[in-house]
């Protein structure tokens, strides 16, 4: 009898905590966001069928990599620390080339500065809540995140590799 008698309150229960909101934010927010981003970008590159598919076909692949990310994160698989940081990593450069495309676009938009209530003060303020704020947004979470996954203990213990005796 190699196990030994346990109190009810040390049971050994698989904590997932910050990796289960990680799961629920890229789950919701990052599949919005992505849908979002593409549906701007087809309406700017239509004119371009060939880049407005390979956009599209992109944002599609992403969200698969995003659930199969949060799958292996929810079920705290050994490889999760490293396809979540490859994750990270894609989601920045991914989220980043949308921002930009988008802001490119909107920027020759001549209607979006002005006096009116749907329009910005001054070109500055346009800066600033079209490209200066998402792009804050994207860099900080992928950036915290990926901290996460390098610093944490419980990450580093869920990938430690089984030593066979």
């Amino acid at each position: 009898m190699d196990e030994e008698f346990r109190k009810p309150y040390e049971y050994n229960e698989e904590k997932r905590g910050f990796i289960l909101l990680f799961v629920i934010m890229i789950l919701l927010i990052d599949i919005l966001q992505i849908l979002s981003f593409n549906s701007q970008i087809y309406e700017i590159f239509k004119s371009v069928p060939v880049l407005a598919i390979g956009f599209m076909v992109m944002g599609i692949l992403f969200i698969l990599f995003t659930v199969f990310t949060a799958a292996t994160c929810f079920m705290l698989r050994r490889n999760m620390v490293i396809i979540s940081k490859n994750y990270l990593i894609v989601r920045a450069v991914f989220s980043t080339i949308s921002v930009l495309i988008i802001y490119i676009h909107r920027i020759n938009n001549e209607n979006l500065i002005g006096g009116g209530v749907d329009q910005y003060q001054t070109n500055g303020e346009m800066l600033m809540g079209e490209l200066i704020i998402p792009l804050s947004y994207v860099l900080v979470f992928s950036i915290v995140w990926y901290l996460y996954f390098l610093r944490s203990k419980r990450c580093k213990e869920i990938s430690k590799p089984v030593h066979s005796k």
